[in-house]
């Protein structure tokens, strides 16, 4: 059996800079220490599959919300050049929505990435998402939202605990949803990290880990099968992510 992302994040825990991990699988790994965007690291991530997200500032929120909507449909586009031919564009159109408009929503990034990479069979795909914004609990905290630990705040949002008020107008379904579309519309995994917490998320369930150190930002890493989603309809109802254990790194 190969390595999960679990696994592979593990392994690197003591990586202070992006850093190159094995071929067949997300070829950076956000600094634990520190998650800082710079003038070295954009030319590190200068390649055919790295893609940046635009910059939009929310002053005229009406007018911004049609245009980010405008632009996802447009760089969806391009992403899908990265991808096989025999994909479920339909699937992967609503999973990378729904993870990108999250983002728009709620991380108040100044950058952002979207890596793509494809096993040589062509039967796996692992995406990669990296912002430097305020990270999940401190959107949890100017939310007002209680939490327990960073982990348990990453936890509650895969469960529909949310910050939004719809003032936006994008109107995305939630984490849920993509893990749900992930796990169970594609039988994958899903990582997501934020300031010191790690939620790791397969179709059993979420386990937790709190990290020592901590990113400034989120991470989100996730490996999907190339095939073809029977029921999406079905994978994007609401339904609680069980959890399997806490993992407390003190």
């Amino acid at each position: 059996m190969g390595k999960t992302l679990l696994d592979e994040f593990e392994e690197h825990i003591e990586i202070s800079e992006f850093s190159k991990i094995n071929s067949k699988s997300l070829t950076i790994l956000p600094s634990l220490k520190n998650f800082e965007i710079n003038d070295k690291i954009n030319l590190i991530l200068n390649s055919e599959n790295i893609k940046k997200l635009k910059l939009f500032r929310f002053g005229e929120y009406l007018a911004v919300c049609d245009e980010i909507d405008l632009y996802l449909s447009e760089f969806s586009d391009s992403i899908f050049e990265l991808l096989p031919k025999d994909v479920d564009i339909q699937g992967v159109s609503f999973l990378l929505y729904e993870l990108l408009i999250n983002i728009y929503k709620h991380s108040k990034f100044e950058n952002s990435y979207i890596q793509i990479n494809i096993s040589p069979d062509e039967q796996q795909i692992d995406i990669c998402i990296i912002d430097d914004g305020i990270g999940i609990p401190k959107s949890f905290y100017e939310g007002q939202i209680d939490y327990k630990n960073d982990c348990e705040a990453i936890y509650q949002s895969i469960n529909g605990k949310t910050t939004d008020k719809e003032k936006y107008n994008l109107h995305g379904r939630g984490l849920n949803t993509s893990v749900r579309l992930t796990t169970l519309g594609f039988d994958g995994e899903i990582l997501i990290a934020s300031s010191k917490g790690v939620c790791y998320i397969t179709s059993d369930g979420a386990k937790l880990h709190q990290n020592k150190r901590r990113i400034n930002g989120t991470f989100i890493m996730l490996r999907i099968n190339n095939k073809k989603i029977e029921n999406i309809y079905e994978c994007i109802k609401f339904k609680k992510i069980n959890k399997l254990e806490v993992d407390k790194n003190d």
